[in-house]
């Protein structure tokens, strides 16, 4: 989650200089002080994913690479949305990691 969490707010910074969300998360930002990872606690990359509809998601599967699972293998998840009820881009703005949370999730079978 610390990973999923961080990479949101370098999204965020990202959006706030070009607004728009990053084409990739090797785009990201760097952050002085702050470990900029791009991988989850197992060291595999995180998944990065915009819906049509502008919603970023960030997940992990959990240690065992495989979707499900619990303990380690549990699958986490986060979304924001990018963009408000009226389809203004919010990304960028100040308050969008809290404004824009839609889901968050640590799965277990």
């Amino acid at each position: 989650m610390t990973a999923i969490g961080e990479s949101f707010y370098r999204i965020h910074l990202y959006a706030n200089s070009n607004q728009e969300l990053p084409p990739t998360l090797d785009d990201l930002p760097h952050r002085d002080g702050y470990g900029n990872r791009i991988t989850d606690g197992w060291g595999n990359r995180l998944n990065y994913e915009i819906s049509d509809a502008g919603i970023v998601t960030l997940s992990s599967l959990g240690a065992d690479q495989k979707p499900g699972g619990k303990g380690d293998d549990a699958d986490i998840s986060r979304s924001y949305r990018s963009t408000d009820e009226q389809g203004v881009f919010i990304a960028g703005e100040h308050m969008w990691i809290v404004t824009g949370e839609l889901h968050s999730e640590v799965g277990s079978e």
